[in-house]
């Protein structure tokens, strides 16, 4: 199995579920697909980075605040992230590369506008095939 997001529908709301080998894939499968949602045509190239750091007390609060930066990123920044890249990742930190290119700033890149990253509905877990992840986005 390799690293991989997709969104799902939830009345008023959309989520994101993501799988990986490792909790670091899981981790970069959920921002790309968070930053994908957002901004589905990035402009070209990766030419621009932005260092996180992340401390939570568990997974779960973990992977809510990190896709926190990466929405923070996208939206204020005007950073339209296209690859996410984690160096160290554990149960209550994380420390991640988002590489990308800044918007042009005519806001016809981003396609949603996401209010926040919620807990509701929130799973971290890990199985025999990887780890999976699951989170609630309120628009």
């Amino acid at each position: 199995m390799s690293k991989h997001c997709e969104t799902f529908d939830h009345t008023a709301d959309i989520g994101l579920a993501g799988r990986g080998d490792t909790l670091a894939e899981l981790f970069e499968a959920m921002a790309e697909g968070l930053a994908r949602f957002i901004c589905p045509r990035p402009p070209a190239g990766d030419d621009a980075e932005r260092a996180v750091s992340v401390q939570a007390e568990d997974v779960e609060a973990l992977l809510v605040d990190f896709l926190w930066e990466v929405m923070s990123a996208v939206q204020f920044d005007r950073l339209a992230v296209t690859r996410v890249e984690v160096g160290e990742v554990s149960q209550t930190a994380v420390e991640a590369t988002l590489h990308g290119r800044p918007l042009a700033g005519t806001g016809d890149e981003v396609a949603n506008e996401v209010k926040a990253v919620t807990h509701h509905e929130l799973k971290v877990a890990r199985g025999r095939d990887g780890w999976t992840g699951r989170v609630l986005l309120d628009l």
